[in-house]
């Protein structure tokens, strides 16, 4: 007789899936024009929360599962097509958890078509002890397109022994639709960073980085940005994204409560410039 292990004491190599979201501009405002979200990814119906922006259609991602595991491979293709006016946010933090030796790669591929506006924003990730995430994006922008990204983490030890991540890293291409490439911004941060006195990010817990991708009659100006987020109790500076691309802002918060305050406040002082009007808050 041979015997075989019980199905919960085999390895479980981690998941691969391949979700797709198509926003279209139809009768006057911003449609799903095709969808197809595997596990652990589900998109809510949409909102049109902005009554001065009615075309603009508000989506909220969320996650089916604990978070992103050891092995976990998951890619979302987003393109947002001429014309249209996508906001993509989450619902909340996602957690991530101990990467074993394989960590987490979460994969972003966006495409913004002519005159469209896509933001894309992410509370931050919670890195537990060993945590090893890689965020990984591709994004082609339309000349007189708008692409507004906001990615962050934080560090949580669930029992307090000042445990920290492995390993955060984030890679982001931006071209335009023929393949001239605008923008490469990599980052790499261990969590043994963060340990020392005045450590990477000085002694805080959160952080995260801003990419607002569109034409220079559409920016914010750099020290309103800065101040706005400012008053919300984080550090943040600013500067202009090379070949005239847009801006780049790092943020740090002392914890993932001012961070949100910060990306958010970011949030709405982008999407206006960008817009031309006044967002509306986005409710978690």
């Amino acid at each position: 007789m041979q015997l075989l292990p019980q199905s919960f004491s085999i390895p479980h190599p981690g998941r691969e899936t391949w979700s797709r979201l198509e926003a279209d501009f139809a009768g006057g405002r911003t449609v799903i024009r095709r969808q197809h979200m595997d596990y652990p990814l589900h998109i809510t119906r949409g909102f049109y929360m902005d009554r001065a922006v009615p075309d603009l259609l508000t989506l909220y991602l969320q996650s089916a599962s604990g978070g992103l595991y050891a092995g976990d491979r998951l890619h979302l293709n987003i393109a947002v097509r001429s014309g249209a006016s996508l906001s993509l946010t989450s619902q909340s933090s996602t957690v991530v958890h101990h990467g074993r030796e394989d960590g987490s790669i979460m994969h972003q591929m966006l495409d913004v078509g002519i005159g469209a506006f896509c933001s894309f924003v992410n509370d931050p990730y919670i890195l537990f002890p060993g945590a090893h995430l890689a965020v990984k994006t591709i994004a082609s922008v339309a000349d007189d397109a708008v692409l507004l990204l906001i990615d962050g983490f934080t560090v949580h030890d669930p029992v307090g022994e000042g445990r920290s991540f492995s390993r955060f890293e984030t890679t982001l291409r931006v071209v335009r639709p023929d393949g001239k490439l605008l923008v490469v911004d990599n980052g790499c941060l261990a969590g043994k960073e963060l340990r020392p006195a005045g450590g990477a990010l000085g002694g805080r817990k959160a952080a995260a980085t801003l990419t607002l991708i569109a034409p220079p009659e559409r920016l914010p100006s750099i020290s309103v940005l800065e101040r706005t987020v400012a008053a919300q109790g984080c550090l943040a500076g600013a500067s202009r994204a090379p070949n005239g691309a847009g801006l780049v802002m790092r943020i740090l918060g002392e914890d993932a409560g001012s961070l949100v305050r910060g990306m958010e406040a970011a949030f709405h002082v982008a999407g206006a410039a960008a817009k031309g009007l006044e967002l509306a808050r986005r409710r978690r």
